[in-house]
């Protein structure tokens, strides 16, 4: 009776492994196009990529692989057509804001409801619709005053041109504001504050990257 059974179990563990006279082997798969090839999902302890790495070719789709952060340490594939929704390691995003019709040139906390704790946000570019013109009688250029930062768990964004404002003839202003958005898993943030002591030339005391 326990010999019937061992024999059971063994049979069920029974997984198709096909070789061919290239010396190819192939899981669930009849053809295998490489040393090994395995049709479907795999799980290892860990993972060796040969160096250099091969070139896809002209008939092979390709994907990111894309490891998650701690404590999870997943290793899974990325690609626009399999998950369109979901958010890449590098987006790029875009906002139309319309600005107040009471300054017409002023955003002062927008919340993108990005998280800050998952990604790196950075406006790449902006721009704004309207010409700006001093309120003082003084001559002056008018410099946009653009910031991304954290706040509460999410990104805000802030806009102003400082001591400017659209003609009270025009309609309200409207921001672009183009943002690059990192997943924190493949990206650092450096910062570092230091004094020149008074001079016009220095430099950093320890390299931030080399």
């Amino acid at each position: 009776m326990n010999k019937t059974i061992l024999t059971a179990l063994i049979i069920g563990a029974i997984i198709p492994v096909y070789g061919q006279n290239t010396g190819n082997v192939g899981i669930n798969t009849s053809n295998p196009e490489k040393e090994l090839t395995v049709n479907g999902t795999m799980k290892t302890s860990g993972m060796t990529l040969k160096d250099p790495i091969e070139k896809l070719g002209a008939d092979e789709n390709y994907s990111f692989l894309i490891k998650s952060p701690a404590p999870q340490n997943k290793i899974t594939s990325y690609n626009e057509s399999f998950v369109p929704t979901t958010p890449a390691p590098i987006n790029l995003i875009q906002f139309k804001i319309t600005c107040d019709p009471s300054n017409k040139d002023w955003i002062y906390e927008y919340d993108t409801r990005i998280n800050a704790n998952k990604f790196l946000a950075v406006i790449s570019s902006f721009g704004f619709t309207q010409p700006v013109l001093t309120i003082s009688s003084k001559v002056a250029t008018p410099v946009p005053q653009i910031f991304a930062y954290p706040r509460n768990g999410t990104w805000r964004l802030k806009a102003d041109y400082a001591a400017f404002k659209p003609a009270d003839s025009v309609p309200a202003g409207i921001w672009t504001l183009n943002l690059l958005v990192f997943d924190k898993a493949y990206t650092k943030e450096f910062t570092s504050t230091q004094s020149l002591n008074g001079s016009t030339n220095g430099s950093a005391a320890a390299p931030l990257i080399q």
